[in-house]
């Protein structure tokens, strides 16, 4: 499969930079995860400009690449087939996030568990392509999220994360804390979360500070 090069994602489109960055990476191992991270790529944009000059030139790209691709895979289930494609990116999702889980448990932080943390986020938003997410994976998706920008924060701070699931109540609402609370791990949060838990951050643009550090 030929590498796609596509024009700078304009502002307007900044939501779907993280989903474009994950297709690129898997561009060369994993046709069908880049095939559905730009196929959600697309339709998120969809939603937001297509009217823009900088958009338009974006999204026809993408939809001549996708049109192509699904010539070229039309004998891949996982491409053709919903349900075998959300399996196939469930459960490629759920190997990711169990990996970062436990390497983060055991101690070990580095760019490397960041990545499939957030990976593994990205990877779970697109399953709403096909319909709500259960809600076991949507909380997988958050913790992933919030755990991916934590150990980012940690490591760009100089502090060391606290292994596992730590206590949210601290600026998280009740729902999050769920996902910590499930696991019987609580601890405190360090000062290296702060970004984290201020609201005046906007979560775009503490996605965007994990897209350049990965």
């Amino acid at each position: 499969m030929s590498v796609l090069r596509l024009p700078p994602c304009p502002s307007s489109l900044r939501p779907i930079q993280h989903y474009l960055k994950t297709a690129s990476d898997h561009e060369n191992r994993d046709p069908v995860i880049t095939y559905w991270c730009r196929l959600y790529s697309l339709q998120t944009a969809l939603k937001i400009d297509k009217k823009s000059e900088e958009a338009r030139s974006l999204l026809m790209i993408l939809m001549d690449w996708l049109e192509k691709q699904k010539k070229a895979l039309s004998d891949n289930e996982s491409v053709t087939n919903d349900i075998a494609a959300q399996a196939y990116i469930e459960n490629y999702a759920l190997r990711l996030f169990a990996s970062a889980d436990s390497q983060d448990r055991a101690g070990v932080f580095n760019k490397n568990v960041v990545k499939s943390f957030y990976t593994s986020a990205m990877l779970m938003d697109i399953l709403t392509t096909f319909g709500e997410l259960p809600e076991e994976i949507a909380k997988n998706c958050k913790y992933a999220k919030w755990k991916a920008a934590y150990i980012h924060n940690c490591l760009k701070s100089g502090e060391t994360p606290i292994p596992g699931p730590v206590d949210w109540q601290d600026g998280q609402n009740g729902e999050d804390s769920d996902i910590a609370t499930s696991s019987g791990y609580s601890q405190p949060l360090g000062k290296c979360c702060f970004l984290l838990t201020c609201p005046i951050l906007h979560k775009h643009d503490l996605m965007l500070s994990l897209h350049a550090f990965i």
